[in-house]
């Protein structure tokens, strides 16, 4: 692609290359019609190459051009491709057709600024290889209202993340057999535990603020029920932090620490010691996303059996699953953009979307396809249970807040620094104070 040069350039390069494809200069210059069709796409991807999603992918963008004759240029750029994305989505020149990236930074990105391109179009698109069959037809439905705000879809899912409690199958059998389902269940099971091994069977590096985040919001989750710690998030008043069943969640998480149930370094350690503690048979219990038994493997003690639990039921009584997605989107300002809805359309046919199951080791919003064997309980849980955005989506739509107040007071109170009282009168009072000034 030439749309970072002067017209007059971009025409003596095109000549000198004698390229028998017509290029316009509406889509070099001035980002090009969504409508216009073309026979090349810039990608911008979340992954690393050689990562497992970026293999795939690549294989894929491969089959692609050779059955399209539509050249792809992917740029493998990292966790952070949103961030580079962002800044030049309101400009003439947007440098990629087509991006993918978690829920939270598409959303972010795209829908609250309106930079985004309305996906229905791709979801009506036939799947080249499955005869009859839209992309719509192959998605749960539940991942595509997930990822649809008024209406129009922003995101096409491929991969679907979750968040669960992992262990050791093959050593603990009785917790196979039957996991703990309630939280008196879960902290009765923590304390045999923890006089087995002499140390805290929780794993957890708490370094990584979302990885201690999990704790503290299921917790509340499972007191309150879903959307609750998001309407607390969004309270410039701060008095949903007032509820008494708020504080009572949040004492749980203060009883883990205070019981020494964490193992022991994990407030000091750096990550993934602890993850990687757990894997080797040092800490019974992880609660991660579905990426754990993928990224733990190398750690892993010879014969170890992925298995998983939910976060136990608490005072709401209820079962829910939350979730993430990962997945497709496209600038509106795309140069390219029915080249990306084609290769879009083209990745989501069972054959090549199955590896990232086969091949990356997670879920796959198509039902028909089978999920890696490590992740056969966190399925079932997705098949039977309410399902909702991680973190209430408040990483979504209030990254600010989340970063900024709740996840310092949320370390203290993980890391023993703090009591659940000083925890929420401190994330009250910062919450008020945020809003203020971002009101």
């Amino acid at each position: 692609m030439y749309g970072s040069l002067p017209r007059r350039q971009v025409f003596r390069i095109v000549a000198a290359a004698a390229v028998a494809t017509t290029v316009s200069l509406g889509t070099v210059a001035c980002g090009g019609s969504a409508g216009q069709a073309s026979d090349e796409l810039v990608y911008w991807s979340m992954w690393k190459a050689g990562e497992p999603q970026a293999k795939v992918l690549e294989s894929a963008i491969a089959s692609f051009t050779k059955e399209t004759g539509v050249k792809v240029k992917v740029e493998w750029k990292g966790r952070d491709v949103s961030k580079q994305l962002a800044p030049t989505l309101n400009t003439r020149n947007v440098p990629a057709d087509l991006m993918d990236s978690a829920d939270r930074f598409v959303k972010s990105t795209f829908v609250a600024t309106g930079q985004g391109l309305d996906l229905s179009p791709v979801y009506d698109m036939e799947i080249p290889g499955e005869a009859g069959k839209k992309v719509g037809d192959v998605i749960d439905p539940k991942y595509r209202d997930y990822a649809t705000a008024d209406g129009k879809p922003w995101l096409v899912p491929y991969e679907v993340l979750a968040e669960q409690i992992w262990y050791n199958g093959d050593e603990l059998k009785d917790v196979a057999s039957a996991p703990p389902k309630t939280w008196d269940d879960f902290v009765t099971l923590l304390g045999e535990r923890k006089s087995a091994r002499n140390d805290g069977p929780l794993a957890l590096d708490a370094d990584i603020a979302d990885y201690s985040a999990f704790w503290t919001y299921h917790a509340v989750l499972r007191d309150l029920g879903p959307g609750a710690f998001g309407a607390a998030a969004v309270d410039k008043t701060g008095a949903k932090f007032d509820d008494p069943a708020f504080l009572a969640a949040i004492q749980k998480i203060e009883k883990l620490v205070k019981d020494g149930y964490f193992a022991k370094g994990y407030d000091g350690s750096k990550y993934p010691a602890i993850q990687q503690k757990w894997a080797g048979g040092g800490a019974d219990f992880l609660l991660l996303g579905t990426f754990a038994p993928s990224e733990t493997k190398p750690s892993a003690k010879e014969g170890f059996a992925y298995r998983s639990f939910p976060f136990p039921e608490g005072a709401k009584g209820e079962q829910t699953q939350e979730i993430s997605l990962i997945g497709f989107a496209i600038p509106a300002q795309a140069g390219n953009a029915e080249a990306a809805k084609k290769f879009v359309a083209y990745f989501m046919n069972k054959e090549r979307l199955s590896k990232i199951a086969s091949e990356a080791g997670n879920i796959t919003p198509r039902p028909d396809i089978e999920v890696p064997a490590e992740l056969a309980d966190v399925k079932k849980t997705l098949d039977t249970a309410e399902t909702h955005p991680a973190l209430d989506g408040v990483k979504m739509d209030n990254a600010d807040w989340y970063t900024k107040v709740f996840q310092p007071v949320n370390t203290e109170l993980i890391t023993g620094k703090a009591s659940a009282a000083d925890f929420v009168a401190k994330l009250k009072s910062t919450s008020v104070d945020f809003w203020k000034l971002n009101d």
